[in-house]
């Protein structure tokens, strides 16, 4: 009977891991699928396409394994850094492997996430759950609403793939209580020092062992070897990091500031209704605020009751913990970004495990059937917020305007719009929004150059010169700006003062081959060929990728009947970009 009209109930009774893959691969299909062929966006154009660190193994271990990441904002200016090399060789190995292909960078975020899903799975079933909750809790866990942050966008795959780390590292300390085998320890170990090296919220990884000792009947002294080799891993990483020169955040927040951050870490985990890919602005202090001093009134009653009833390992209450330890860092520690969506991605594991673990403990079948038809409810919600979330994700336009209703004080996101409506082509409409971003954040200079790119782009010179002076009074280091300010004022016609910001970029930066470059062309229009020559020489020096001081330098030599220079400078063209028909007409020319 239980077969014929059961036969899901059944499979997994009979092979209940299998059973369980099955359902979260299509969980994720269904949720995620449409995220395969979604576009890089925001950080991700930074971070991996523009990124020529990722292009070369030499560059990569230069600038990710030697070196920290600043954080420096566009216009908060906080100076911290991260240290992240595991993230940063997963970044590498796609571009290489897979190209500028964002469905093979969506799929490795979506297959980490699924693999997290099996890790929770089976890391329950070892704990105190059975099957069919440890298996509820799982695909719970897979379809929240708040993950959509971390799984849809390429630049938060630190947070899948150190949560992958940490829950293996959990898993292997259950399983060396089993088995008492020195791999399991030494395994805890590793996976603990890959977890601090993909993402620094992995901190949480030490305490979460403790509490898991706690959790256990294990009342020997060797129960405590992983949580020993996990602190060892933190001591470890924690000395490279400094060694490094990683500088951490280091502002302790408020305790209204705790209060609040925790409140709305935890709307977020079970009710996202608005979602925003940028928070720096959704936390204030100005305005008064009543329920989360509430909510820490209830939590600290809860606690202390189930301490004084010495029930403080039950499920309920260890899930309750796991949440608060995760999350201790976001709220005790005040950063740039306020709080984030992708940051709790760990933590909310704790709630899943305190909602599934609570059904034991009701008593009554009517109690029962109302958390139950509440349970469900909830459920049905976080599948249609996350199927509709992931579409947000699929266009830009979409992301950052549905963000910027939730967090409407937002000049970054102001700035991103205007981006993706230039690059749409949609520039008097991009011109606005850089404006809206400029009227929220006047110290902006990012936005002012942007608003020069548009009206170069527009051939409005005067009004490109205009902002990128602009630009240059908050940054006059910007060497960019500089560069395009060069370009609008010899679009123009105003050679000598185009000349003299080429020549004030290689004064900033002396490697700069983009200056060099222009300016080698400013000087072939003027016919001031032996200058030319000197400029696009010192470009190439610098190895540059760009064709023009290649092309351009071979047609001054061809010019000076020097045939065999030309060619050997065409043919660099040719591997730099092997379809260009001008240098194919010029080298047929060369051997006529």
């Amino acid at each position: 009977m239980l077969r014929s009209k059961y036969p899901f109930s059944a499979a997994f009774e009979k092979h209940p891991q299998r059973t369980f893959l099955f359902a979260a691969f299509i969980l994720l299909l269904a949720l995620y699928g449409r995220s395969l062929n979604a576009p890089f966006v925001y950080d991700d154009l930074d971070q991996i396409v523009n990124n020529p660190n990722l292009q070369s193994w030499n560059g990569f271990a230069h600038r990710f394994l030697l070196q920290p990441v600043s954080l420096n904002s566009a216009y908060f200016g906080h100076a911290s850094s991260t240290y992240r090399p595991l993230f940063w060789l997963s970044l590498y190995l796609d571009r290489n492997i897979w190209g500028l292909h964002p469905f093979a960078f969506h799929a490795t975020s979506i297959i980490f996430h699924f693999l997290n899903g099996y890790l929770l799975f089976t890391f329950l079933r070892k704990w105190k759950f059975s099957k069919e909750k440890a298996a509820a809790a799982a695909l719970l866990w897979l379809s929240l609403p708040i993950n959509t942050e971390v799984v849809a966008w390429v630049s938060c795959l630190c947070y899948v793939l150190g949560t992958c780390f940490v829950l293996l590292c959990l898993l292997s300390m259950l399983t060396y209580q089993r088995t008492r085998k020195p791999r399991w320890a030494a395994l805890c170990f590793l996976t603990a020092l890959a977890a601090l090296c993909t993402y620094e919220q992995a901190v949480v990884t030490l305490p979460l062992a403790i509490l898991l000792v706690f959790s256990r009947p294990w009342k020997t002294i060797r129960a405590w070897v992983p949580v020993g080799a996990i602190a060892l891993a933190t001591i470890g990483v924690e000395v490279l990091r400094t060694a490094v020169g990683v500088h951490s955040f280091s502002s302790l927040a408020s305790l209204p500031w705790i209060g609040l951050a925790l409140w709305q870490h935890v709307i977020l985990a079970l009710l996202p209704i608005h979602m925003s890919v940028e928070r720096s602005t959704s936390i204030s202090l100005q305005q008064p605020h009543f329920w989360p001093y509430v909510g820490l009134g209830c939590l600290a009653l809860a606690l202390l009751f189930f301490l004084i009833r010495r029930k403080w390992n039950t499920p309920p209450l260890v899930g309750v913990l796991w949440f608060l330890i995760a999350v201790a860092p976001l709220c005790l520690i005040r950063t740039y970004q306020g709080i984030a969506e992708r940051t709790i991605y760990l933590a909310d594991i704790g709630i899943v495990i305190s909602i599934v673990a609570a059904m034991a403990l009701l008593k009554g079948p009517h109690v029962r059937r109302v958390f139950q038809t509440c349970l469900l409810v909830w459920v049905a919600w976080n599948l249609g917020r996350t199927f509709l979330r992931v579409g947000d994700w699929t266009d830009p336009l979409q992301l950052y305007r549905s963000s910027l209703a939730t967090t409407p004080q937002s000049a970054l996101l102001h700035y991103n719009i205007a981006f993706t409506l230039r690059e749409n082509g949609q520039l008097l409409e991009a011109i606005q929004e850089y404006r809206q971003a400029l009227a929220m954040h006047p110290q902006y200079p990012h936005a002012y150059a942007s608003i020069g790119d548009t009206y170069l782009q527009m051939n409005s010179y005067t009004e490109a010169e205009t902002a990128y002076l602009q630009a240059l009074e908050q940054n006059p280091k910007d060497t960019l700006a500089l560069l395009n300010l060069g370009t609008a004022y010899q679009s123009s016609g105003d050679s000598n003062k185009a000349e003299a910001a080429f020549q004030k970029i290689i004064q900033i930066d002396p490697h700069n081959a983009s200056a060099y470059t222009d300016l080698g062309v400013l000087y072939m229009g003027e016919k001031r060929s032996t200058e030319a020559i000197y400029q696009f020489a010192k470009a190439i020096d610098l190895r540059t990728t760009d064709i023009v001081p290649y092309y351009d330098l071979g047609v001054l030599f061809q010019q000076s009947g020097r045939g065999d220079l030309a060619m050997v400078l065409y043919k660099k063209v040719l591997e730099l970009k092997p379809d260009d028909q001008d240098t194919i007409r010029n080298i047929q020319i060369l051997r006529q």
